[in-house]
């Protein structure tokens, strides 16, 4: 007996963007199969495991940033209802270099987005974590958790 299984849709890749595609994709009746090379929880990926986050800085790819923002909402509302604790909030921390144009288009996007973030210089990330060398670092952006400590540390 010859079964060929039929697909309205081939998502290719099962990191976080693709497996939130096809789930989105099957949500709308639609016959998905999801397609990772590796295999599930393979040790190559790069949204797995303990490295799992949801950012909203992707220099000047602001559809990523929309995206996340959408995506964010529904994955809480995901989490609630599996009501475990599953999704940790703790903010995001970006580092740069004297004019890091990655970190100025990051920042240029989250301003655009009305994605609440705090720009920080090498001074305040001196006495903000002591411990850690800011000895190349010269500027930051500070979002989620990590933007809300930083002005209250300051106040």
């Amino acid at each position: 007996m010859n079964v060929t299984k039929t697909y309205d849709v081939a998502v290719i890749g099962a990191g976080v963007f693709g497996a939130w595609a096809a789930w989105h994709l099957a949500k709308r009746g639609k016959k998905v199969v999801l397609i990772e090379a590796y295999g599930p929880a393979h040790a190559r990926a790069s949204s797995g495991g303990e490295s799992r986050i949801i950012r909203m800085g992707y220099g000047a790819d602001e559809l990523y940033t929309v995206w996340s923002q959408n995506s964010l909402v529904q994955w809480k509302k995901f989490f609630a209802g599996a009501q475990q604790p599953l999704f940790h909030e703790t903010g995001v921390l970006w580092l740069g270099a004297s004019n890091d144009s990655q970190l100025r288009r990051t920042a240029t996007v989250l301003r655009r987005c009305n994605v609440p973030f705090e720009e920080l210089d090498q001074a305040v990330l001196e006495k903000k974590y002591p411990q850690v060398s800011f000895e190349d670092v010269r500027t930051a952006a500070g979002s989620g958790r990590s933007g809300r400590r930083s002005r209250e540390a300051r106040r």
